[in-house]
């Protein structure tokens, strides 16, 4: 419970300083941000191939596994 309180205060410490959420804010925009959009459109991507009577979950899978695949 104590150990719970210190990382939350610790947490919230961090995520107050302008210098971390700077430097949060740059790499999100570098790195993560190209990879979740190259992500999005392989998921558009596979949602568009699925036929009008195809099982829905054969769609959901096809979708996972192309995101799961890089």
């Amino acid at each position: 419970m104590i150990l719970r309180q210190l990382l939350t205060m610790a947490a919230r410490r961090v995520a107050a300083d302008p210098k971390v959420r700077a430097k949060a804010a740059e790499v999100y925009h570098t790195q993560a941000k190209p990879v979740i959009e190259r992500k999005l459109q392989s998921a558009r991507q596979a949602a568009g191939e699925g036929q009008p009577g195809e099982h829905p979950a054969r769609t959901a899978g096809r979708m996972i596994g192309r995101l799961l695949k890089d």
